[in-house]
Formats: structure tokens, sequence, C-alpha cells
């Protein structure tokens, strides 16, 4: 838990506070995306290919590796409550801004800002959630990243019934931009139970937890697991309408068909936490379940397997993160610069994973590339099964 050593913070009146941050938290998974489906009809806007559009992606991940950084400080020095707000208020205002730009150069600021926005409420969220929860890190992680996982489903069908609708980029984006407003407001006037305040340990307490050796091979498995979760559902539509020739909206319902699994996966592995589970037996399990789901993606011919396989896959991605996370989040009670440097070896791994598999890509084939996405989830499993400490992956989820 985030606040070791200090009392429990009160079960009572936190439901609402608890529900309003898991909602905010979707506003950071629906961001993720809900740009796919549009990238195209940008790039238009502004005269590109797609690829001078696919550097809108580049921009949106880039600053969420730089700025994730120094999230624990700003947690630390004005606290989560008014850290949350001042991430709600300014992404409403930044997301309208990119909406309302006729500038490609302006449009990569201001979704690159965004994309460092959407982090910081994601790591203040879920130090947030951790704090006022009465269950460990685990489960009530896993929890919130199956909420956040509904956002991340909405923001495929938001973005595709938009447009189907005939609504264009910039009517989709001021939209999200009023959403992201009312919850804002709604954040601001919902009362929080206190809140256990974080150590400003500043670029000292970055580096205690940097050179934590016990952490390392955690650290190593988020840069594997968000790598290869960012090739797999970043390919896996241009896979589908390139190579088994689906159409753009059968590609888009198939990536709303694999969160769907990893949404219905996240919930149910939040109840299956207890004491006869360790986080290296389930991360070993869903890694298995990721290659074989992968594996039959790139192989199988037939249509109804293919999209079990697809749910497969959702299932076997479902929990890794918050469960490889928690290892992380338990190791100490500074909740926000730990959150930090989890984020910052995820979001590496998404700035360097998809952009390998998408060279072999255009080497061998996507079906290649997908074989290669397994076998970074191959050496996950084996990094969590026989790299990291047992102190850490034997530790039981029930904490």
């Amino acid at each position: 838990m985030a606040a070791s050593g200090v009392s429990t913070v009160q079960e009572r009146g936190t439901a609402l506070p608890i529900l309003i941050t898991r909602v905010a938290i979707c506003i950071f998974a629906v961001s993720q995306t809900m740009l796919s489906p549009l990238i195209t009809q940008i790039g238009a806007a502004f005269g590109l290919g797609l690829g001078g559009s696919g550097f809108l992606f580049t921009a949106y991940y880039i600053s969420n590796i730089f700025f994730c950084l120094v999230t624990g400080r700003i947690i630390a020095v004005i606290g989560k409550r008014t850290a949350m707000k001042a991430g709600l208020i300014f992404y409403a205002l930044v997301t309208f801004a990119f909406a309302h730009t006729h500038s490609f150069a302006i449009a990569c600021v201001f979704i690159s800002c965004m994309g460092a926005l959407a982090t910081f409420i994601e790591a203040v969220g879920m130090d947030l959630v951790d704090d006022m929860s009465p269950v460990d890190a685990a489960s009530n992680l896993t929890m919130t990243h199956g909420i956040a996982g509904i956002g991340m489903i909405g923001g495929v069908v938001y973005s595709g019934l938009m447009l189907n609708a005939g609504y264009d980029w910039r009517t989709i984006y001021t939209m999200m931009s009023v959403a992201v407003g009312v919850v804002a407001v709604v954040f601001c006037i919902v009362r929080f139970p206190k809140m256990h305040q974080s150590a400003a340990g500043g670029l000292a307490e970055l580096k205690h937890w940097f050179t934590r050796r016990e952490l390392y091979p955690t650290y190593l498995a988020l840069f594997l697991y968000v790598g290869a979760e960012g090739a797999v559902t970043g390919w896996m539509a241009t896979f589908m309408t390139t190579t088994l020739g689906y159409s753009s909206l059968l590609a888009s319902l198939g990536t709303a068909a694999l969160w769907t699994g990893v949404t219905v996966g996240r919930i149910v592995c939040a109840g299956l936490v207890g004491t006869r589970y360790t986080v290296r037996a389930l991360v070993s399990f869903l890694c298995t379940v990721c290659v074989i789901g992968i594996l039959l993606t790139a192989g199988v011919t037939m249509p109804i397997l293919f999209w079990v396989a697809l749910l497969l896959v959702g299932a076997g991605l479902s929990a890794l993160w918050p469960l490889i996370a928690s290892t992380a989040l338990d190791a100490g009670n500074n909740g926000g610069t730990v959150m930090s440097l989890i984020l910052f070896f995820g979001y590496f791994g998404a700035a360097v994973i998809p952009y390998l598999i998408g060279l072999i890509g255009d080497a061998a084939g996507l079906r290649m590339a997908l074989i290669a996405s397994a076998i970074v989830f191959a050496a996950l499993g084996l990094v969590v099964r026989f790299v990291m400490p047992r102190s850490v992956s034997e530790k039981r989820t029930q904490g």
C-alpha cells in the first residue's frame, strides 16, 4: 500500500472519490486509443501522408517518457488532489486547442502535452485510489486498470462512431475536451478524505528508487510488457487490413474486441488475487496466454478462430501491467515517485519496441512481426520467473 506505516485511510466516504478518480483515469485510457481511427483524417487535414501523420504517435509517447519523471515531485509539492485538478483542467484546455490549431508543428506540441498530461492523470489517479482503498495494491490496481480498459474500448468506439456519423476529427476532440472539463468540475466539487502526503524527494528520491537493485527486473519487465503491448495493439489493425484483407470497420472492431478481452480479464483477475496466487504464478500464466493468442492470430485462417484469438490476447494482456507495477509500489511508501519510474520504463518500452517490431514487419511481413511480439512476451515470462527476486515475485497478491 502507498501509506506503509500509516493507518489505512478511513473506508467511509471514499466510494464517490474513488469512483470519480477512476473516471478521470478512463480519460487517460480514451486518449490512448481514440487517436488511431482518426490519424488518417488528421494527417489529411495538414496535407500529410501516413509517415508524417505517424509522428503524432511519436510526439505523444516521447512526452510521456520525460514528464513522468517529474510527476512524483509535483505530487509531493502541491498534493495529490490539487495535482489531479490541475491535470484535468489543463488536459481539457490543451485538447480544445489541439482541435482548433491549423499548424502541424503546433498540433504536435499540443498532442505531446496531451500525452504528458494523460500520464500525469494516470500516475496521480493510481496514487489517489491506492491511498483511499482498503485493499492491497495488486487487487486495487487490477480493478482500476479494468475500469481503465473500458476507456480503452471507449476511445476506439467513440472515434469510430463519430466518424461514421459524419463528424470530423476537430469536432470529436472538441467534444472530448468538454467531457474532460465536466469531469474536472465534478472532481473539484467532490469531498475527499485526508490523503497520505508523499515526501518531496526530488532527484535524490528518484536516484534512490532507480538504484534499488532488487527492482531492476521489475523495471525490465515493465519495459518489455508495455513495449510488447504497444506493438500488438498498435499493429493489429494494420495486420487485419493489409494482410488479412479486413475492412477498416472490422479492423476497428477487432481492436475493440482485443481491449474487451483486456477489460474482462482485468476484472476477473481482480477477483482471483488471493493467498493461493503469487505475482510470479499469475504473470507466468498470463504471458503464456499472450504467446498462444498472438501465435494463433498470426497463423489461423478461420475467421472465428482469429476473433477468439483476439479475445485470448486481450485476456493475456489484462492484468500484467498492474501485477508487475504492484511489486514496485509495495517496495516503499513514496507512491508518487515509484509510479513515476514505473511509467518511465513502461513508456520507454512503448517508444522503442513497437518501432523495432515495425522494422521487422517491413523486412519480413506483419506475421513475423506478431511472432516477434510473442517472443517478447515469452522473454517477459522468463524475466519474472527466473530473474525477479523471489521476495518480490512470490509475494502473495493479497499482501
